[in-house]
């Protein structure tokens, strides 16, 4: 259920043609829509046809037994945890922050993000940034790819001497190289569908570069492959494992396979002499306990909470905004009538006690309109409406109108 960046505003589109529009959030470890509707039940409904309409499912079954689906508050909760880094499967990683940015940006350019999506994905992003300043998440430097490195280590021992293949040198290729060098790689050889950006990152690592087509031949001398390449299809068959196989003696081959989808069929790991750690073992295998989740999603969660309230705060003062501009000019219209005809009356009056007239008169109506405008600042759902009839606001519109 992975969307390729690639093909992102092509998805979207569809997404606007089914429900309306909304931004999707593709990682390595999930992929979400996020939409706004104002029945829940018919935009689930939507999105599930969504869902099944995508081109690249068609005779996939089981799909729907994968959905969740929540609703309300618990999107901005969720969305918060995931900004945050509580979900990912490195703890706290902060490439979390650009994946939902980008999503987000996404979305904008394609025209298919709702206002309230937007006030929302803002709001979870400055909140992912405050919990990174102000709690241990933010010294968490982990991404999936050094948690891939160093399962790899655990399982290896010293990767010093080990020949690395790396395919692919988009963004996460470059992280995994970097992680490669930290643990102590000194051989690393790299691949890419893009010759030019294969060989910026050969020339950073100052390694060797095959070119794509050699793979094969290049992975019969390697002890590790990973894989982090864009690809919508595995890129290395079970086939081309079991070939390589065949033509080495004893040596075993670790695969860490980063894609999303897998780079490498998953069928390859059931061959003697392979250990292949795609990104859902990488999950299950986790260093990281529950323990250490709960500590910092406890740690993290706090600020979540305000910043979620603050979402809250702001939306419904942004829903309530027409409503207190529509009574203060009302209630100004008022003033101003009483004032003219009360100073109209009144003979003698210096210029001095008239602006002091105006003041009092001012002030009078601030405090009036205190507890009205705060009322319609809650997070009461009924707040306009009731506002409106007290006031008689809508009435009134009508008979302007008129």
């Amino acid at each position: 259920m992975a969307v390729p960046t690639h093909s992102l505003k092509e998805h979207l589109g569809r997404l606007a043609t089914h429900a309306g529009g909304g931004v999707i959030l593709s990682t390595c470890n999930r992929t979400e829509i996020y939409s706004v509707a104002e029945d829940v039940e018919v935009g689930v409904r939507q999105l599930k046809e969504y869902i099944d309409a995508v081109p690249e499912h068609a005779g996939v079954t089981g799909i729907s037994e994968y959905i969740y689906t929540i609703s309300g508050d618990e999107v901005a909760e969720h969305l918060f945890g995931v900004a945050a880094g509580l979900q990912s499967v490195a703890l706290g990683e902060a490439q979390i922050i650009g994946q939902v940015t980008r999503a987000m940006q996404a979305a904008g350019e394609a025209g298919t993000v709702d206002p309230m999506l937007s006030r929302l994905f803002h709001a979870a992003l400055r909140t992912s940034r405050k919990i990174r300043k102000e709690t241990d998440l933010g010294k968490n430097r982990v991404s999936v790819s050094s948690l891939g490195v160093q399962e790899l280590q655990n399982t290896l021992g010293d990767l010093k001497g080990l020949r690395v293949l790396l395919v692919g040198a988009g963004e996460v290729g470059k992280l995994t190289a970097r992680a490669l060098r930290r643990y102590g790689a000194d051989d690393i050889v790299v691949s890419s569908r893009s010759m030019n950006r294969g060989k910026i990152l050969a020339d950073e690592l100052s390694a060797p570069q095959v070119a794509f087509e050699d793979i094969e031949k290049a992975l019969v001398e390697a002890d590790v492959l990973i894989t982090c390449t864009a690809a919508t299809d595995s890129v290395i068959t079970a086939e081309v494992v079991q070939r390589v196989i065949d033509s080495r003696t004893t040596r075993l081959l670790s695969i860490l396979d980063l894609g999303m989808p897998r780079d490498v069929e998953s069928t390859s790991g059931d061959i003697d002499g392979v250990n292949l750690i795609s990104l859902t073992e990488l999950q299950a295998r986790s260093a990281e306990s529950w323990e250490l989740r709960a500590e910092a999603a406890a740690e993290a969660q706090g600020i979540i909470d305000d910043g979620v309230r603050r979402f809250k705060e702001r939306l419904t003062g942004i829903d309530s905004e027409p409503v207190i501009r529509t009574l203060g000019a009302r209630v100004e219209q008022m003033r101003r009538e009483e004032v003219e005809q009360t100073l109209s009356r009144l003979d003698g009056l210096t210029d001095k006690q008239a602006v002091s007239v105006e003041k009092m008169t001012r002030s009078l109506v601030r405090r009036i309109l205190a507890d009205p405008i705060s009322f319609l600042r809650s997070e009461e759902d009924s707040a306009a409406e009731a506002v409106q009839k007290v006031f008689a606001l809508a009435e009134k519109n009508e008979d302007e109108l008129e």
